[in-house]
């Protein structure tokens, strides 16, 4: 525990650094967005490539590591749909519900994973980025498209066209591409420049995290709140640990599964239901519940499942 605990708190220090800011005003409120936006085109993007371009994928289980968290996250999508009609004819309240189960907060599980697991295993996470952030995107559209409130239903076309031009599938990507080509000893100055921004990926993301983080809807629909909660802090977590055991991965590669598993909900969840008729309230208490909650389930479930 107390491993976990020494990685994960300057991680949950910043995102209450800023919280603070945000609150106290020590920062513009119209910068947050700005300062979030040229993290998802630069930041993000640049540290996924040049993890993802330098790591060593050599070793046997990379792409059953990544089954099994398809795996998991593709269960943990078929339980919430079949337990739906337990939660009411509440639609959009249903889609924030269930973007809560299955979103992830790949940031916070990277900022940590260096202390926990070496460079090995922020490898491993960065390496999830692509299929994870396209499946979870995929799914969570088609479930606001059925149950959600707006207007907007994105074809298979669109959609697809979205998750091309996503930066942080394209940055994992083009990493892949890199690491597979034998071409990493020759980006030179490219590198470099990768190296130079996404060393500034996790301060900003987790900085504007906190700034993030709305408690205004925590008083309404509690039965959804604990259900979306419990869903993603502690079932997600419980069926990953069960695909690492039924495909025998290894204990850094069962580690990795559980902890990108045991993040609280990404932001991102609350612009997706904004804009196609979800819960956005709902969804502004479940993300930010949950990453208040992932300070206390994380460290368990990351010791539970240490190498």
């Amino acid at each position: 525990m107390s491993e976990a605990l020494a990685a994960l708190v300057p991680v949950f220090a910043l995102i209450a650094l800023g919280w603070v800011a945000r609150r106290l005003n020590w920062i513009p409120a119209e910068a947050w967005p700005a300062a979030n936006r040229m993290g998802y085109l630069l930041f993000y993007p640049a540290f996924l490539f040049a993890t993802v371009a330098g790591a060593d994928f050599g070793g046997a289980g990379t792409l059953v590591f990544l089954l099994a968290l398809l795996g998991a996250f593709g269960t943990a999508s078929v339980l919430m749909l079949l337990v739906r009609p337990l939660l009411g004819p509440d639609g959009p309240a249903f889609t924030s519900v269930f973007q809560s189960g299955v979103r992830w907060h790949g940031f916070i599980i990277v900022a940590a994973a260096p202390a926990l697991w070496g460079p090995e295993g922020t490898a491993l996470v960065a390496l999830a980025f692509g299929p994870l952030v396209a499946f979870v995107n995929v799914i969570c559209v088609l479930v606001l498209a059925r149950w959600g409130a707006g207007d907007v239903k994105p074809g298979l076309v669109g959609l697809g066209r979205e998750l091309v031009r996503n930066p942080l599938i394209m940055g994992c990507a083009a990493g892949l591409v890199v690491n597979l080509s034998g071409l990493q000893p020759h980006l030179g100055l490219v590198g470099d420049a990768a190296r130079i921004l996404g060393g500034a990926a996790m301060p900003v993301a987790l900085l504007c995290v906190g700034a993030a983080l709305s408690f205004e809807g925590l008083g309404r629909v509690p039965g959804h709140l604990v259900a979306g909660v419990a869903a993603k802090l502690l079932v997600l977590p419980v069926i990953a640990l069960g695909w690492t055991m039924l495909l025998g991965l290894s204990p850094l590669q069962a580690a990795v599964a559980v902890g990108v598993a045991a993040t609280p909900t990404a932001a991102a969840s609350y612009m997706l239901a904004r804009e196609m008729g979800g819960d956005a309230p709902l969804m502004a208490a479940l993300v930010s519940l949950t990453t208040v909650l992932a300070a206390l389930t994380m460290p368990v479930w990351l010791t539970l499942a240490a190498p």
